[in-house]
């Protein structure tokens, strides 16, 4: 918890900025202030599931992020099952009625990791697939597993942003499967190796999670394959088509390997 002079300081802070999410520095010790985010857009979400029946994949509906005070509500209530379930993620140190503070999870997230540190990169990357399974394998899913939200802190693999719950409209075994998805589509356009090398590595982590998840995978594999045609140059298409490019040329060869 938090002493007064402390959240004196986290005030002075918000006062002096706009920004949503903020890092203070009290002591030794930086925390992260993240204001209530404003309610998302419904045509967002119609966009996504529209795209979601048309690839046939419900895995990658929209998952509701109400915002505001839920939204806030939701990501505490998220943290706290996951920690108590022994998952690095960030302790909620203090809660306000429309901000939270968190404990501070480091710089370096996995996505910047893979484009700028000069360590293999499958290393790396096998790191937080271990991560994500161990979380699985502790009956947790995660929620936006995208590598800028999987950060490396003092050697551990932390989990961050949290303020939606997958499995409000997806099973559980669904929910980890597209936490599988998800990592591997924001993963899979940094790394250098051959895609079938990437399944190879791949496959022996996805072996120990639940049955049901691997089998909602390799279904999501066969589905999803022909994707591995789109353009491989980011200019002009831009990043998301190259990394669903990726993705799916790691999902087809996943597919020719199991």
């Amino acid at each position: 918890m938090l002493s007064a002079p402390h959240l004196q300081l986290i005030e002075q802070a918000l006062a002096r900025s706009p920004a949503r999410v903020l890092a203070v520095a009290l002591g030794d010790e930086t925390v992260i202030i993240k204001r209530q985010e404003s309610r998302a857009r419904p045509l967002a979400y119609r966009a996504l599931n529209l795209a979601a029946r048309m690839l046939g994949q419900p895995l990658l509906c929209a998952v509701p992020a109400y915002g505001g005070a839920a939204g806030q509500a939701t990501e505490v209530r998220r943290l706290q099952a996951l920690q108590a379930a022994g998952v690095a993620v960030p302790s909620v140190l203090h809660i306000a009625p429309d901000w939270i503070a968190l404990s501070h999870a480091g710089e370096h997230s996995i996505d910047h990791l893979l484009s700028r540190s000069q360590e293999p990169q499958l290393a790396i990357w096998e790191s937080a697939l271990a991560a994500i399974l161990d979380a699985h394998r502790k009956g947790q899913v995660l929620s936006q597993a995208f590598a800028r939200n999987i950060h490396r802190h003092q050697g551990q693999i932390v989990f961050i942003d949290f303020e939606d719950d997958p499995t409000e409209v997806l099973s559980q075994e669904q929910a980890q499967a597209r936490d599988w998805l998800l990592y591997l589509h924001s993963t899979a356009y940094l790394l250098q190796a051959d895609r079938q090398i990437l399944a190879q590595r791949l496959l022996p982590f996805l072996h120990q999670d639940s049955a049901a998840v691997q089998a909602l995978i390799f279904s999501s594999a066969r589905s999803l394959g022909w994707l591995r045609h789109l353009p491989r140059q980011r200019k002009p298409w831009g990043r998301d088509v190259i990394s669903l490019q990726s993705a799916a040329a790691v999902m087809h060869a996943l597919g020719s390997i199991n």
